[in-house]
């Protein structure tokens, strides 16, 4: 099960933990990059352009879209 799996699983669970502290606000703002990462892949997208649309949505660079990606999907 790779990370954004299981957040997608226990969302509720990680949003009360944010608001707790517990979890940082981060985390939850790279869970977005990464759906909206995921959208455009799944709209047929490649990988580089689903990067780059992502970056410019968010207004970030597309190197931490990159590692973004990378820790999202990593194994749990």
């Amino acid at each position: 099960m790779t990370l954004f799996e299981y957040t997608n699983q226990n969302i509720d669970h990680i949003k009360l933990n944010t608001k707790c502290g517990i979890i940082s606000c981060t985390f939850l703002n790279h869970w977005s990059i990464y759906c909206r990462f995921d959208y455009y892949r799944k709209a047929g997208n490649p990988v580089c352009i689903a990067v780059i649309n992502a970056a410019k949505d968010f207004k970030v660079k597309e190197s931490t879209v990159f590692k973004i990606k990378k820790q999202m999907e990593s194994e749990v």
